[in-house]
């Protein structure tokens, strides 16, 4: 990657050391032209100069096999749907499984609210059990895992990076674990897609939902969700609209018959399917193993740094370089008040604080400069 030119991109680098792409992330000129095209056109002309209908199907077909190729689905026309957001996902699917009295779902203690709330509301809803592994010192080991998925576990919902402390888990290994006990992998892949390689066929993984703004570099009110087209057909959705018809250019009432595979989950048109795509062309271009060797490098850094510092203490599990992910947390003095004073720098550093630490989530057109000032900043503001 030519980091000069790559960083002439993202106008946010006048402004600012950005490091929180675990939050909501700036998007690059490329991405914002595609945004502002859309809200322009939308807004002056309504639909007056939109193509037909079954071209924008056409194109949303485009869009699922960029993203589909993107985490190599096998089918992506069949496997892909668009939604607004991780949550939206997560619950959609969730929602369109044939629960029965009695199945256990298996979460664990990390998790984002995003993929717990909505296990806990189902399995209230529909009798369900629910068993929450506990973290390690911020890991989460694969023997609580096979001790606790047996013959009655539905489903095990996990995210493949931690938000909190960037834990990476062993999906391989994980779902090998569960579909030897007949149950599915669900993945919240916000914190790792566009930062760390997914391959959806190769990790055997059943369900899948990401939100655009973090890593992507998309917009917010983005996302993706994928199913396994052999499951696909078995979901019954209520999250539905016109879209999710298998004949979505009938628009007169009439009797519902689901789309085919994933398609049953896309509920209407709208800038969530073609931005996200635009961002992912974006990843694409760079090449994601480009970006993760450099993410890795910059993480590296501030391992290093804070390995040496007695004043300074991981969060982020290191045992295992494969647990790594592009979030690094650690805690120093008076971390909460560091990351606001951060912020109100003439020239701010953004950081995030979580669960005590400092949480740092650097991109590909971050330097090794900006780390090092951000690490120097640090030292100073926790001494004073």
């Amino acid at each position: 990657m030519d980091l000069e030119r790559l960083r002439d991109l993202f106008p946010i680098t006048e402004k600012a050391i950005f490091l929180n792409h675990a939050a909501i992330s700036p998007s690059p000129t490329p991405v914002i032209e595609e945004c502002q095209k859309w809200l322009v056109h939308h807004k002056k002309y309504g639909d007056m100069f939109f193509p037909n209908l079954d071209e924008i199907l056409e194109g949303i077909n485009e869009d699922r096999k960029i993203v589909g190729n993107f985490i190599n689905a096998e089918f992506p026309e069949e496997e892909i749907s668009f939604t607004y957001n991780t949550s939206y996902g997560l619950a959609a699917i969730a929602e369109g499984i044939n629960w029965k009295n009695g199945d256990k779902i298996v979460l664990n203690d990390l998790e984002y609210t995003s993929n717990s709330y909505t296990y806990q509301a189902l399995a209230s809803k529909f009798g369900l059990e629910l068993e929450v592994i506990p973290n390690i010192d911020g890991a989460l080991p694969m023997e609580s895992f096979s001790q606790t998925i047996d013959h009655s576990t539905r489903l095990v919902a996990i995210s493949h990076v931690q938000f909190s402390n960037g834990f990476r888990i062993d999906l391989d290994e994980l779902a090998h674990i569960c579909h030897e006990k007949e149950a599915h992998i669900m993945v919240d892949a916000i914190q790792s897609l566009g930062a760390v390689p997914l391959d959806v066929q190769e990790l055997d993984i059943d369900y899948l939902a990401s939100g655009g703004y973090k890593w992507l570099l998309g917009p917010l009110g983005t996302g993706l969700i994928y199913i396994k087209k052999e499951l696909a057909e078995s979901l019954n959705p209520s999250f539905i609209g016109s879209m999710s018809s298998d004949n979505p250019l009938e628009l007169s009432h009439h009797p519902y018959s689901p789309a085919p595979g994933a398609k049953r989950f896309q509920a209407s048109l709208g800038p969530h399917t073609l931005l996200i795509a635009k961002a992912v062309e974006f990843i694409n271009n760079l090449g994601i193993m480009n970006i993760y060797s450099h993410i890795m490098s910059l993480t590296d850094q501030i391992i290093e740094y804070v390995q040496e510092n007695s004043n300074f203490k991981l969060q982020t599990p290191m045992e295992d370089e494969h647990q790594r992910s592009g979030i690094v947390n650690f805690t120093c003095p008076n971390g909460e008040e560091v990351v606001n004073r951060l912020r109100k720098l003439p020239y701010p550093i953004v950081t995030s604080f979580r669960e005590g630490g400092i949480r740092i989530s650097p991109h590909c057109y971050n330097t090794e400069e900006e780390i090092q000032t951000f690490l120097d900043q640090v030292k100073t503001l926790s001494s004073q």
